[in-house]
């Protein structure tokens, strides 16, 4: 809202916030251990961030309903809390909302970006949170679909070229607060990008760019690909999505000796 919009009241209170606002940040500088101070601004800081994440286009229910993207109050309540649980074990193993996560298929074709996109969508919900998903399949890239802006540059683009800066491979989806990074051109050389000091750069950038934001990287499947190995280290939990009849339980034991048993927390069931 515009301040010619509001009424003197309202202007009051917007002009008393930001003046107690800077007097705290006074305050801080002189007493730099005050946790009351320090968390008030922090949690200021917090919320100007997240409002300041505009989204050009919002997907009505029925684009939704097309991109099989879950969202509050959707018919199938059963998905929609079967994500829910998977948001809060995983906010039960992590010592902060500050989180990276990492899903990948065990086999092709076994829905790991609907999991992925969707994990991050449910993120999303909470209203005090950001979310972002990294689209880490340049074999099989289905970021553009979740986009609602043109993409120009991905993450391949980033991790090669040095003049293309973060801020460039970041679009706006149709979900409020969720951000995505497309996987750029197809490259025969992703294990070595991902395996990059510009690699390890990223993910420090992007989870520090807001401090309560939930970050899903897709990976490839772990079953064809070395990938998902590779990214399990910037992680700090490995999901595997497991497709109905398609796989033995061999499969899934290899596919968590990939990821790492440190950073395993669990299998996701696509029927």
């Amino acid at each position: 809202m515009n301040d010619e919009n509001q009424g003197p009241e309202a202007k009051k209170s917007g002009i008393n916030l930001r003046n107690f606002i800077e007097r705290m940040e006074t305050v801080k500088e002189h007493q730099p251990q005050d946790p009351l101070i320090k968390n008030a601004v922090s949690e200021h800081r917090k919320r100007e961030q997240i409002k300041s994440m505009a989204t050009p286009v919002i997907w009505t229910q029925e684009e939704l309903y097309e991109k099989k993207v879950i969202f509050s109050g959707m018919r199938e309540r059963e998905l929609l809390n079967a994500f829910r649980e998977v948001r809060i074990r995983l906010l039960q193993k992590s010592k902060s909302d500050n989180v990276v996560a990492l899903v990948a298929s065990i086999t092709e074709g076994g829905g790991g970006t609907f999991a992925a996109f969707n994990l991050a969508a449910t993120f999303a919900l909470d209203r005090h949170k950001t979310a972002l998903y990294v689209d880490c399949n340049p074999y099989n890239s289905s970021a553009e679909a979740y986009t609602v802006a043109p993409v120009e540059y991905g993450l391949t683009q980033y991790l090669q070229d040095y003049t293309v800066p973060l801020k460039r491979i970041i679009y706006p989806s149709g979900v409020e607060r969720l951000r995505v990074i497309p996987s750029g051109a197809g490259s025969d050389s992703a294990a070595e990008f991902f395996n990059s000091k510009r690699m390890e750069v990223l993910i420090s950038e992007i989870k520090t760019r807001y401090p309560d934001r939930f970050i899903v990287l897709d990976a490839p499947p772990v079953q064809s690909t070395t990938e998902a190995r590779i990214l399990a280290q910037y992680c700090d939990h490995a999901l595997l999505v497991v497709p109905f009849g398609k796989t033995t339980g061999s499969d899934v034991m290899a596919g968590i000796d990939a990821v790492g048993r440190d950073k395993f927390s669990g299998l996701i069931f696509n029927h």
